[in-house]
């Protein structure tokens, strides 16, 4: 469905474009985050999950020089889900000697990701993306395109000799 509307949107500029970009999603199918994320040109492998009535069956892990995935919650509406989550789990080296200073240093300086040590010393960054109150795919795409820079920031932050 956004795809379509996406491909119209290159044969008819005008209307096609705003029609595309000012309608809002108050929930995406698994589907649609999927064709979402490939207007973004993004590779990414659909896996199963037992999502216990709270997330969707299924995830996307994305590729994309960092490592990180897609999750849908809230998924029982007619819209598809109305939240959705992007999320990397950082588990090498420089993980395990994070200090709480460094993550609490990035949440102070980045408000739309958050960081937190997860179990086994995995440390965790996230962000989410709701879409009850209504969100247009350009929005939702700009969303997306934070996240990415952010998750390379945060990447790189963790790498760093500072801590």
């Amino acid at each position: 469905m956004i795809l379509a509307l996406f491909l119209v949107t290159g044969a008819l500029p005008t209307l096609a474009e705003s029609t595309a970009e000012t309608k809002l999603y108050r929930g995406l199918s698994m589907d649609d985050l999927a064709e979402t994320l490939l207007l973004e040109g993004l590779r990414f492998v659909q896996v199963p999950i037992d999502g216990k009535g709270m997330v969707a069956n299924q995830r996307f892990d994305v590729s994309d020089g960092v490592e990180w995935s897609v999750l849908g919650y809230d998924c029982e509406n007619k819209d598809g889900c109305s939240e959705v989550q992007l999320r990397s789990v950082f588990r090498d080296a420089a993980a395990q000697d994070v200090v709480l200073s460094k993550l609490n240093d990035w949440n102070a300086a980045n408000r739309f990701t958050r960081a937190y040590l997860g179990n086994g010393n995995a440390v965790i960054l996230e962000m989410d993306i709701y879409l009850h109150g209504g969100q247009s795919l350009k929005n939702i795409r700009e969303q997306i395109t934070i996240w990415r820079q952010s998750v390379r920031r945060f990447s790189t932050s963790m790498s760093s000799d500072e801590s």
